[in-house]
């Protein structure tokens, strides 16, 4: 693909598509940079083994894209963001609103001795549910002030749902999805043409320091003193459908974990997914202090 407008060097985006750099952590940094300059660029996909597309990067231009399925159409491998419905439709697609996680029965699994959380702990669970629920308890165990306080508070609704929403926003367990360009337009300046493909990075639009204050911090109140909200599912009527499920484990998850005596701690280092678009462990040590 001959290099059009809003496209950089490789060598600024050979670190985004790179699937090694995610196995050392989300590269904020560099979706940081590359939204301040260009905040649609060019990734040719080689280091991931995948087609080129446009990585789209800021907030407004990832919700755009979200909410005009018309334009920017799923693509069909796309998974967690293909089975779609407006709220209110959960009932009538097959999903419980009653749901039960067994949240206290899979604590009961960790102990004293160190037990890996993914694959002894969770690993009945789908791969995004899974990562999504890892990646809030991962939140408590980077930031033990804030799992001090929301342990004080677990009897405040309002801050924990709030923390619930914080966790998706600061994990987000799904990085980007692709879309289908359906006909030609423009995104943050850079034509786009019929045919081509789009990836909406979504951790980068929910670590956009444009919407989001201090987007590095995980912030348990952010949802509560008023934020946009964050695209961990989609935006509008093609929100994924499993967010709803992954909210109530999650919150169960995170209420069994806050209510146990004792405290969750890392027992040894954690081993990050080598993925461009799953952000999740191979490997999670922890156990009960």
């Amino acid at each position: 693909m001959p290099q059009r407008r809003g496209a950089l060097p490789i060598s600024d985006a050979e670190v985004l598509s790179c699937p090694d750099t995610y196995a050392r952590g989300v590269p904020y940094d560099c979706l940081d940079r590359l939204r301040a300059r260009t905040p649609v660029v060019w990734l040719d996909g080689r280091f991931a083994g995948e087609p080129g597309s446009w990585a789209v990067l800021r907030y407004a231009d990832v919700r755009r894209a979200l909410s005009r399925p018309e334009l920017f159409s799923p693509l069909p491998s796309e998974i967690l963001h293909g089975p779609v419905a407006v709220s209110g439709e959960a009932e009538t697609a097959g999903l419980p609103i009653d749901m039960d996680p067994p949240a206290r029965s899979l604590l009961s699994r960790i102990g004293r001795e160190s037990v890996d959380l993914i694959k002894g702990v969770l690993n009945e669970m789908p791969e995004t549910l899974r990562n999504t629920v890892a990646g809030g308890a991962y939140a408590l165990l980077r930031h033990p002030d804030q799992y001090a306080r929301l342990r004080v508070a677990r009897g405040d609704e309002a801050l924990i749902d709030s923390a619930i929403e914080e966790m998706l926003r600061w994990w987000t367990p799904v990085m980007q999805v692709r879309r289908l360009v359906r006909r030609s337009t423009k995104m943050g300046g850079v034509p786009l043409r019929t045919g081509e493909q789009v990836t909406l990075w979504l951790t980068a639009a929910n670590h956009d320091d444009a919407v989001f204050v201090q987007p590095g911090r995980f912030l348990p109140e952010r949802f509560v003193t008023g934020s946009e909200r964050h695209l961990s599912f989609g935006y509008g009527t093609r929100a994924c459908l499993g967010g709803h499920l992954a909210r109530v484990h999650l919150r169960a998850m995170i209420a069994a974990i806050l209510e146990r005596p004792g405290r969750l701690e890392l027992a040894g280092e954690p081993v990050l997914l080598r993925s461009t678009s799953r952000r999740g462990f191979e490997h999670l040590p922890v156990r009960w202090a």
